[in-house]
């Protein structure tokens, strides 16, 4: 199920399902390549389906596992379960499935929940808010920044006394040290001047982990900008909320 949805949230190609996402061989990582095992809709029919499944989310039978600033697409399922050779009038599998961001998406997941009894057993408040919950959690561990209704990357700092406020603006990319030849990050960027969300989105995508202490945006790190990145290595970043004037930090494009 969460294969042929993905499906439908990369544009139609039906991917084959694996577990392992990279190996470590001789010091460097590996990717598993991604296999396609062929298409189950057109590019627009998978724009379309993606339409109706985000209405289903906000105003059908999916509310439920709506994310604040965030668009969601997805479908519920409440199916009776079989047994002994004919459908139960009691018990019933509840699920839902979605999707996120919708239009640019990081990850589908499925909720199925055997023979609910608690709180009725359809899949819409039933599984909805358990996906919700979960898809909230990845984001923030993802670092996916908001698309619905998302604030303007500027940041007020708070006043010292004596002193005058001005506004901070996050830079929008760390700024790459040095890039491989095939393209993979080999040093760490700089991230000072950016927020915990826009750090922690950087990290994830070149396979380091973050360490955050503190509020607002980065003011050090350790290990510095341009050390060689190694597997399985850490980045301890430290957020202040300090008056800093915006001529010092680097505002990306």
């Amino acid at each position: 199920m969460v294969a042929a949805v993905s499906s439908v949230a990369n544009g139609g190609d039906l991917i084959q399902p694996r577990v392992v996402r990279a190996l470590i061989r001789d010091g460097k990582r590996v990717d598993v390549k991604r296999t396609v095992l062929g298409r189950t809709v057109s590019k627009d029919t998978a724009v379309t389906l993606t339409g109706i499944m985000e209405q289903i989310v906000e105003r059908g039978t999916a509310t439920f596992a709506q994310v604040e600033g965030y668009t969601i697409a997805g479908k519920t399922g409440t199916a009776a379960k079989l047994v002994n050779g004919r459908y139960s009038h009691s018990d019933y599998y509840a699920s839902f499935v979605g999707f996120f961001p919708s239009r640019n998406p990081v990850a589908t997941i499925i909720v199925v929940i055997d023979s609910p009894h608690a709180r009725g057993y359809y899949g819409g408040p039933i599984a909805g808010p358990v996906f919700q919950r979960v898809a909230e959690a990845t984001l923030r561990h993802l670092g996916v920044p908001p698309n619905l209704n998302a604030p303007p990357p500027v940041l007020v700092a708070r006043r010292p006394e004596g002193t005058e406020i001005q506004p901070v603006r996050a830079r929008r990319e760390a700024s790459i040290v040095h890039v491989g030849t095939n393209g993979d990050v080999r040093e760490l960027p700089d991230f000072r001047g950016l927020s915990a969300r826009e750090a922690l989105r950087v990290m994830t995508k070149i396979g380091v982990t973050a360490r955050l202490s503190g509020n607002g945006v980065v003011t050090s790190q350790v290990p510095a900008p341009g050390t060689a990145i190694e597997p399985g290595m850490a980045c301890e970043v430290t957020l202040e909320r300090t008056v800093v004037s915006a001529a010092s930090l680097a505002v990306g494009p």
